[in-house]
């Protein structure tokens, strides 16, 4: 079975809950659209999880890129203490913006790594797709974090550069392609029209998935689409 999720943003105790409500083996296949980091309790300790799966397949979201440019700007001897006192004004300033938007858990487990461990996070989320292609029972998917910025139907996806993929806001109404239908996820469904917290919403040429799981006080919890057959499950 192929399944796909998103948004996960460091519920690692969800995720585990939805690989056991799916009996998620490894003869199946998990595709999950980015945002594993920031919000939520475990980010580091999500990644781990899925670093150790060989059959979930990530996407690059765009909270990963924001922590790996951030990262990139950490000195290998840096602690949540001496931080502040090794950075230059930009980079500084940087990093507090994204601790305020989220990051601050983020940074803090990502500090108690020792250099290995750094390296290995961020290789992980270098490796990282923009977008994937499958097929299910007939129906062809294109799966990517945000949908597609500046859309062009003549356009190859591989002639878009990385933020198209990571900063679009496709709205309900909006279709990419005839042929294959775009799942997508970056805006938590109970902000878009039609939409319903804690619920998948299906819009037809696009679905969108990203439910909200670090928002639980909106009623958010990660959605979980089975391409097979379109079933949805839910944990969180």
């Amino acid at each position: 079975m192929i399944y796909t999720a998103s948004d996960l943003h460091g519920c690692l105790d969800d995720w585990k809950d939805l690989l056991q409500k799916i009996r998620f083996t490894d003869k199946d296949t998990m595709f999950v659209l980015g945002d594993y980091v920031d919000f939520g309790p475990d980010p580091i300790g999500l990644l781990h999880d899925m670093m150790e799966r060989p059959n979930v397949f990530p996407i690059l979201g765009n909270h990963e890129l924001r922590f790996v440019r951030n990262a990139h700007k950490i000195p290998a001897d840096a602690t949540m203490e001496t931080l502040p006192t090794l950075l230059d004004a930009d980079a500084l300033r940087s990093i507090r913006e994204w601790v305020a938007d989220g990051g601050q858990r983020t940074l803090m487990q990502y500090l108690e790594l020792d250099e290995e461990g750094r390296e290995a996070i961020l290789d992980y989320i270098g490796e990282m797709t923009l977008y994937e292609e499958t097929e299910a029972d007939g129906v062809s998917f294109v799966l990517t974090h945000s949908g597609i910025a500046d859309f062009d139907l003549d356009k190859a996806l591989d002639d878009y550069p990385p933020e198209a993929f990571l900063t679009a806001h496709p709205m309900p109404g909006m279709e990419y392609f005839e042929d294959r239908t775009v799942i997508v996820g970056h805006t938590p469904t109970y902000r878009l029209e039609g939409g319903t917290a804690g619920r998948i919403l299906d819009d037809g040429g696009i679905i969108y998935i990203d439910c909200g799981a670090a928002h639980k006080d909106e009623g958010g919890r990660i959605g979980c689409l089975r391409l097979d057959d379109f079933e949805e499950f839910y944990a969180g």
